[in-house]
């Protein structure tokens, strides 16, 4: 039997790892997950050992590989942007690796905003979940570390780092540092001036999609792969699953329901004048930008009540209990901000809260509560887009989220929108083997890849009846969080 070619997408999320091989006609031939869980002190820092991840990845590779059977001719990288570890001279990990939703470096956030404007007369966006801020925290918090700092590398460079030898980050991701010019993909020398960082301690910047190099002789037996095998430039995990959604036009929004909960749309247009609870930079497509809404917590939140509150009942029990629950949870409202809200209007102090509860309720009102709120975000921020001159013709779900058909329903429900569901649910592990495959020339365009590996599952329909029972705990919901933030 002959040896298929294939390509490999590899994405590294907040609480595991995915590697998915893909052929050349993007047919999925293997797919593995493997789990890790940070550790969350009680001052807030999230943090856990790079080796962790490491060892997650690839043992996870080997059996994607393994179990596909194919020869892989390119693998690229999908992440979550801002985590980060440092490393000493000969290599080694000076501190744990920190994780990017971590947040303990607000003050120094604004310290480096407030230097770097008064040398140069311009206030970068730098805010405490960047890698600059958390580096500039290590610097008081952890000088005898950072005398031995020799490099920062974020997950998609270390990774390229410990199998080609060659420390590259895209500029998706190289972007979510906070090192950045605006509007180059290039590092900033008054940040770094202000940060305490050498530009030799960073990474070398490449466009998504770009190759890096070949698999080092160690790493392919320890992984699975061949020295032949081509490492490519991947993306941040958003941006990669959009991809891999066939997200490649203004109109359809890609929206993700993992750890956090993300939206992502495009134009043609460089945006102008975006408040600050959208961002915006440039997509791996060619000509294209992309816009951004996002919340910190949204599965996190889901696992969270999971382990805490229901003694770690199964997702699907959960979700069958919420099916009898009415619309609207029995008059709950929920705020699922529980570390800060970041669109649609920034507010670092927001807090989770459930509101309204009478000793009537029940765990699946409670577990419904979130769902509901999760969808309600979803609506305010599409909402907000579209005030914002964006057009929303599509909705793609994507992420663990897009395998909740109870949620995808609630979705299209609450939004008014039909919901698509991907043949592929697990985008960002596809978006990243599209950029494998394009890195490796399979494709004469990352858009035609993405073309021809799109592949539509299920769409879920709006009930209008429910849509419209929707609008009362829409705006129940809306007003909880404009009291909480005072805006």
């Amino acid at each position: 039997m002959k040896i298929k070619n294939a390509y490999l997408g590899l994405d590294i999320g907040g609480t595991g790892v995915k590697a998915g091989v893909f052929s050349r006609d993007g047919k999925m031939l293997a797919f593995v997950r493997r789990s890790f869980q940070p550790t969350v002190s009680v001052d807030g820092h999230v943090d856990i050992s790079i080796d962790v991840i490491y060892e997650s990845a690839r043992k996870t590779v080997r059996e994607a590989v393994k179990k596909s059977g194919a020869k892989i001719l390119a693998m690229a990288v999908s992440s979550q942007g801002e985590t980060f570890v440092t490393l000493d001279a000969n290599d080694r990990p000076l501190h744990d690796a920190i994780m990017w939703y971590d947040s303990r470096a607000g003050r120094q956030a604004g310290e480096l905003c407030a230097t770097v404007q008064s040398a140069v007369g311009r206030k970068p966006s730098i805010d405490a979940i960047m890698t600059v801020s958390k580096i500039k925290w290590l610097h008081e918090n952890r000088p005898e570390l950072m005398r031995k700092a020799r490099r920062f590398l974020l997950l998609p460079d270390y990774i390229s780092y410990r199998l080609t030898g060659l420390a590259a980050i895209d500029t998706n991701t190289a972007s979510s540092t906070g090192l950045l010019t605006p509007d180059e993909d290039k590092y900033d020398p008054a940040i770094l001036k202000a940060g305490g960082i050498d530009l030799a301690q960073l990474s070398t910047i490449l466009i998504p999609g770009t190759p890096i190099g070949k698999i080092l002789k160690p790493a392919a037996e320890e992984w699975g792969l061949s020295t032949k095998t081509l490492m490519v430039a991947g993306t941040n995990d958003q941006y990669a699953g959009a991809l891999g959604a066939g997200n490649c036009r203004p109109g359809i929004l890609s929206e993700t329901s993992g750890t956090c909960l993300a939206l992502v749309t495009l134009t043609r247009k460089r945006p102008r004048g975006l408040p600050a609870g959208l961002l915006s930079g440039k997509f791996p497509l060619p000509s294209h930008w992309f816009v951004l809404a996002y919340s910190k917590t949204a599965g996190l939140v889901l696992d969270w009540f999971r382990k805490e509150c229901a003694g770690g009942a199964s997702f699907d029990a959960l979700n069958a209990e919420a099916r009898t629950v009415p619309i609207g949870c029995r008059g709950i409202s929920m705020v699922p901000h529980f570390d800060g809200m970041i669109s649609p209007h920034p507010d670092p102090a927001m807090r989770g809260r459930f509101c309204n509860l009478t000793l009537q309720h029940t765990r699946a009102d409670l577990y419904r509560s979130i769902l509901e709120a999760l969808a309600f975000s979803l609506r305010e921020n599409m909402e907000w887009m579209r005030q914002n001159g964006l057009t929303i013709e599509t909705i793609r779900c994507i992420g663990g989220g897009a395998k909740n058909e109870f949620w995808l329903q609630m979705k299209a429900d609450v939004t008014g929108q039909p919901v698509e569901q991907p043949a592929v649910t697990e985008s960002a592990v596809l978006g990243a083997a599209m950029l494998a495959a394009r890195g490796a020339g399979a494709f004469p365009s990352l858009a035609e890849t993405s073309a021809a590996w799109y592949r539509a599952g299920r769409v879920f329909v709006c009930d209008k009846q429910a849509h419209q029972a929707y609008d009362e705990p829409y705006r129940r919901y809306q007003t909880l969080v404009t009291k909480q933030v005072g805006w």
